[in-house]
């Protein structure tokens, strides 16, 4: 008898507010156009009193209710006016999302390595990454992908626990042109004559058509209150500490890991998101970060790159099996980055967070039966993924906030939107709802690099 596939459940997002589902800004924002009624009503009074209270009340339900690409209006509200503040330059302490990250190293034993990690001096986080690698997960049959998915909880489990230094683990799926790691210099060929230089020329030519894909894993830790010194001292010491923990955990579930990433190997990372295929050598080449950042509404241009970045807004909502992902992964022909940044959660509270959800959906459930509200099928899966969460962690698994982001980069617009209408018809294949980072784009980008950031 075959061996039954197991299924994945992510469940679905939690929209869960203050009362009965209802934000806060919501409730504002329909306690304000009541008010505004009840006023049009006592000074105006008459036919048109009414109806002008009746139009403001309408206007404030759709303004808090009715969805404008997927968001309402109440939540487009502080997103425009930000975007529009730092257009404008008012809000220039925030006017860059790049420019609050640094790139430092931090020595390790006395033969003098070095590994680097990014600095995220708004969020008081240190970040460093790993490469690893796998042996062929898209060739393996279903149950050897979940023995590897099993594996790789594994190493989630372990990092989950109460009093742990881990601040954020962040993994990265990239897809990148050329077949070469940028990171290593050129290929070093011996002088033969003819057969060097046709070799050479066969490199040059081959290298643009060539695709690499890379994984790499990145964990954060913040720093303590304290002088500078002292912080910087305390978060080296617990990077390194969590550091060589990962890398036991990634190595006993069967992950190639090839070490923790130099610092010109990281800065050789952030600049390959940006960085122009097939472009001359510069002197700009040792600094990691882009020289020049142009966001606009719906883009963000890095130096001569353009970048769109989609927040993965839902999961799938069935069970899915362990490739689900592969339609979107495997896409050739794309250069894109897939980034989920997790926060633990530890097992204490964890549980108790549980236990509140579960009956404050329940007492959710109830109020709208009450008020002749019907209770719709998607609260009542929110409530199954409630419940089985909490079984879940009874029966001792770990609790991790992920959040998913998608970025596709392009050499212009034109080639942007075309790589954007790709991008989106992978994530229907794998069952992703994505919505894109209108407004917020910088700080999307940001989050598909190693810095930790993107899970509040």
């Amino acid at each position: 008898m075959a061996e039954e596939s197991p299924r994945y459940h992510l469940g679905p997002r939690s929209r869960r507010g203050l009362v009965a589902g209802w934000r806060g800004g919501q409730l504002a924002a329909v306690a304000t156009g009541l008010l505004a009624g009840v006023v049009l009503l006592r000074y105006v009074g008459g036919a048109g009193g009414a109806m002008l209270a009746f139009v403001f009340v309408a206007f404030s339900v759709a303004f808090a209710t009715w969805p404008l690409a997927g968001r309402s209006a109440e939540q487009w509200t502080p997103v425009v006016a930000t975007h529009l503040a730092r257009r404008a330059g008012v809000s220039r302490r925030r006017r860059s999302a790049l420019s609050t990250l640094e790139l430092d190293e931090i020595p390790i034993g006395a033969a003098g390595r070095r590994i680097g990690v990014v600095v995220d001096n708004l969020a008081g986080t240190w970040t460093a990454a790993v490469r690893v690698a796998g042996s062929g997960f898209a060739l393996g049959d279903e149950p050897d992908r979940a023995r590897r998915i099993a594996a790789w909880s594994g190493v989630l489990a372990g990092s989950a626990r109460e009093g742990g230094a881990l601040h954020r683990l962040q993994w990265m799926a990239r897809c990148l042109p050329g077949g070469f790691d940028e990171s290593a210099g050129p290929v070093q060929v011996a002088d033969r004559g003819v057969a060097s230089s046709n070799y050479r020329s066969l490199l040059e030519q081959a290298a643009p058509l060539l695709w690499r894909h890379e994984v790499i894993v990145s964990l954060s830790v913040r720093s303590v209150a304290g002088p500078a010194r002292r912080r910087g001292q305390d978060a080296a010491d617990r990077i390194v500490d969590e550091l060589e923990a990962l890398e036991r955990r990634c190595l006993a579930a069967g992950l190639e890991v090839d070490g923790v990433l130099s610092p010109s190997a990281l800065a050789a990372t952030v600049r390959s998101s940006f960085a122009v295929v097939g472009a001359p050598r510069g002197v700009a080449d040792g600094w990691p970060w882009p020289l020049g950042v142009e966001e606009g509404w719906s883009s963000v241009r890095t130096d001569a790159t353009w970048h769109a970045v989609y927040w993965i807004a839902e999961w799938p909502r069935t069970g899915v099996g362990s490739g689900f992902l592969l339609p979107l992964m495997l896409e050739g022909d794309l250069r894109r980055t897939i980034a989920v940044t997790m926060a633990p959660v530890a097992p204490l509270r964890a549980a108790r967070r549980a236990e509140h959800d579960r009956t404050s959906g329940a007492a959710d459930a109830e109020l709208r039966r009450r008020h002749g509200f019907a209770v719709t099928a998607r609260t009542r899966h929110e409530h199954d993924a409630t419940t089985r969460r909490e079984i879940e962690l009874a029966e001792g698994h770990a609790a991790f906030r992920f959040t998913g982001y998608l970025a596709v980069t392009a050499d212009d617009e034109d080639s942007l939107a075309n790589a954007c209408g790709r991008l989106e018809q992978s994530a229907l294949q794998a069952q992703l709802e994505l919505h894109r980072m209108y407004g917020a784009q910088e700080e999307g980008y940001t989050c598909t690099l190693p810095t930790g950031r993107g899970c509040a």
